[in-house]
């Protein structure tokens, strides 16, 4: 008779267990997604299947990392979840997060607004993390990083400020950082009208330069969608650019220009 002891951890909320041939994680849906690393196996990658309580998942897993997608399969927040990712023996998929199916630290945002000086304040409930808040801007339909605060950067106890980049007409803005769990905490989003004037091209078919009415906040891409510089400025220049057609972001806009 062989003697079995099993070590269990009352405050565990998360178990993963590695079985001959799968893994199994357990714990509850809480909105974020798990992402797997999923090494090449042959002509073929390693794992062949995955299972979330029973269903066949609705995700692409032909990849060397794919994303475990719980809203394809309706499962509700805060839902008991059982994740069977199903592999070839001789090799080893990763979970690179799997505290996502634990609940988040009991952080949130108090409040979040923009005062007239363009200076964006918020406050937070919680004991934080040592992450930095990473703020963000919608603009040309995309969120995008315009700056970042640690939170020992405090004006008081867990209130917190930046000053912001405006464009013309209505600017939103929002604060993420990754709790203690490397999940992400979103605020809220806030909104606010910029009187500034509206920034304006001179031409959309350039030479050596591109020039704007006033100091903006710029981004080319090529048409495949390839980033090739950002900057801020009245003017940019162009001269290393091959001739053809190409997109511009500024202000709060997205155009074409031609590279004469």
């Amino acid at each position: 008779m062989f003697h079995r002891i099993f070590t269990f951890f009352s405050l565990l909320l998360i178990s993963v267990i590695s079985l001959a041939g799968e893994l199994v994680i357990k714990g509850n849906y809480y909105g974020f997604n798990l992402f797997v690393l999923n090494p090449s196996s042959g002509n073929s990658f390693c794992v062949t299947k995955v299972l979330v309580n029973n269903n066949p998942t609705k995700d692409e897993i032909n990849s060397n990392a794919f994303e475990i997608d719980f809203s394809l399969l309706n499962v509700k927040i805060g839902e008991p979840v059982t994740v069977v990712i199903i592999h070839k023996e001789g090799c080893a998929p990763k979970i690179i997060n799997p505290k996502a199916l634990q609940p988040s630290e009991n952080v949130s945002f108090a409040y979040i607004k923009v005062d007239k000086n363009s200076k964006l304040l918020w406050s937070v409930n919680g004991e934080m993390p040592d992450e930095n808040f990473e703020i963000e801007q919608y603009r040309w339909n995309k969120w995008i990083k315009i700056g970042d605060v640690s939170p020992a950067d405090s004006l008081k106890k867990n209130i917190y400020s930046l000053d912001v980049p405006m464009h013309s007409g209505y600017n939103q803005f929002r604060i993420v950082f990754n709790d203690v769990n490397d999940n992400p905490v979103y605020s809220k989003t806030v909104k606010t009208y910029s009187k500034s004037a509206e920034i304006t091209l001179e031409s959309t078919k350039v030479g050596d330069k591109i020039n704007f009415s006033a100091e903006t906040h710029f981004e080319i891409f090529d048409l495949k969608g390839n980033f090739i510089t950002e900057g801020s400025g009245k003017e940019i220049d162009v001269t290393d650019l091959e001739k053809g057609k190409y997109w511009l972001n500024y202000d709060n806009k997205s155009v074409n220009f031609v590279k004469k």
